[in-house]
């Protein structure tokens, strides 16, 4: 198995149509996710088998406002086992060891994800935890609050936002 991280901007059209035919099968049915506009990613990051994708997760490196704070995190979004192999630990090995990307590579001082209710023991156990404040995000027509769950990884401070 290998584990690899690729510039976004990299990929050729038949990886990003290989990879988008997976993105909206799994999450282009979900009204949130249809009715929002989504930043293109900055990294793809892969764990592969003799050429078969075994999981995958986009990242987006940003800078972003915390209690009035600015840091540089890592949003992690579509994280997808693909059915066929599912059940056999790959998104989580794909997680944990590439966090060392994130926080050394990338020099993110945490995590950031948005999930659904059902996923989120599934996040714990690799070390996120869930925070409860007023997220707000940008989209073409101003800004939105976020009314779901949002999950930080951090490396050494645990945050408590307000």
């Amino acid at each position: 198995m290998a584990i690899n991280i690729q510039s976004y901007l990299s990929m050729t059209s038949q990886q990003r149509e290989r990879v988008d035919s997976l993105v909206d099968k799994e999450f282009g049915h979900i009204p949130f996710v249809q009715n929002l506009t989504w930043s293109k990613p900055d990294w793809l990051v892969t764990l592969e088998k003799d050429n078969d994708l075994l999981a995958l997760y986009h990242l987006v490196s940003r800078e972003v406002q915390l209690d009035g704070q600015t840091y540089q995190a890592a949003g992690i979004n579509n994280v997808i086992t693909p059915q066929q192999h599912r059940k056999r630990g790959y998104a989580s090995k794909l997680l944990q060891e590439t966090n060392s990307f994130i926080f050394t590579e990338l020099k993110s001082e945490f995590g950031l994800l948005l999930c659904a209710d059902a996923v989120i023991p599934f996040y714990e156990k690799l070390g996120w935890y869930k925070v409860d404040c007023d997220l707000y995000f940008e989209q073409p027509d101003g800004i939105r609050l976020y009314d779901s769950n949002a999950m930080i990884l951090s490396k050494e401070v645990r945050f408590s936002p307000k």
